[in-house]
C-alpha cells in the first residue's frame, strides 16, 4: 500500500491536470468571446488564467471545489462501485461495467461521464475502454485505509466494552 502523503499527492496531481484543462478551456472561450468584430482580441476578457496566480483566495476556492466535487462524486455508492471495478483491472469496457454493476447503458454512461468530469476516470471513445486515474486509485486506497482503521476501532471497543 502507498503512504498517505503519496495518496494525497496523486489526488492533487490529477486534479491539477483537470484544473489546467478547465482553465485553458475557459481562457480560450474568454479569448473567443472577447474578439472584436474585426477579429482582434479584446483584452477585457482574456487573461483570467494568467492573472489567477495573483488571486490566492480564488485559487483556494478552486482547489476546495475540485477536491469536494471529486470526493463527493467518487463516494456516491454507484460511482464508488464503478471505481472499485476499475481498480481491479487496467481498463474495462462500458459493457463490462454494465454487467458488473447491474446498471443499464445510460446509467453507466452518465456515471462514467460524471467521473470523467471530476478527473477520476478517462475513457477511450474509440474502444469504449474506461480506466481510473491515479486520483481514483488514491481515493479508493484512502477510503480503504479509513475503513480498516474504523473496523479495528469498532472491534476494539466491542471487545473492551
Amino acid at each position: 500500500m502507498t503512504d498517505l502523503s503519496q495518496l494525497v499527492q496523486d489526488i492533487a496531481t490529477d486534479l491539477c491536470y483537470r484544473f489546467r484543462a478547465m482553465a485553458m478551456a475557459i481562457d480560450q472561450a474568454d479569448r473567443f468571446v472577447g474578439m472584436t468584430e474585426t477579429g482582434e482580441a479584446d483584452s477585457r476578457e482574456a487573461g483570467w488564467f494568467l492573472s489567477l496566480a495573483q488571486r490566492s483566495e480564488e485559487v483556494d476556492e478552486i482547489a476546495e471545489d475540485l477536491i469536494l466535487r471529486a470526493f463527493r462524486t467518487a463516494l456516491e455508492p454507484d460511482n464508488y462501485a464503478i471505481l472499485q471495478g476499475l481498480g481491479k483491472q487496467p481498463s474495462v469496457s462500458c459493457s463490462d461495467l454494465m454487467k458488473a454493476s447491474g446498471m443499464n447503458r445510460l446509467s453507466v454512461s452518465e456515471r462514467v461521464n460524471d467521473l470523467i468530469q471530476v478527473g477520476l476516470v478517462i475513457k477511450d471513445v474509440q474502444t469504449d475502454q474506461v480506466q481510473g486515474t491515479k486520483a481514483a486509485h488514491a481515493i479508493l486506497q484512502l477510503f480503504g485505509k479509513a475503513q480498516v482503521s474504523l473496523r479495528e476501532l469498532i472491534l476494539d471497543k466491542l471487545a473492551t466494552g
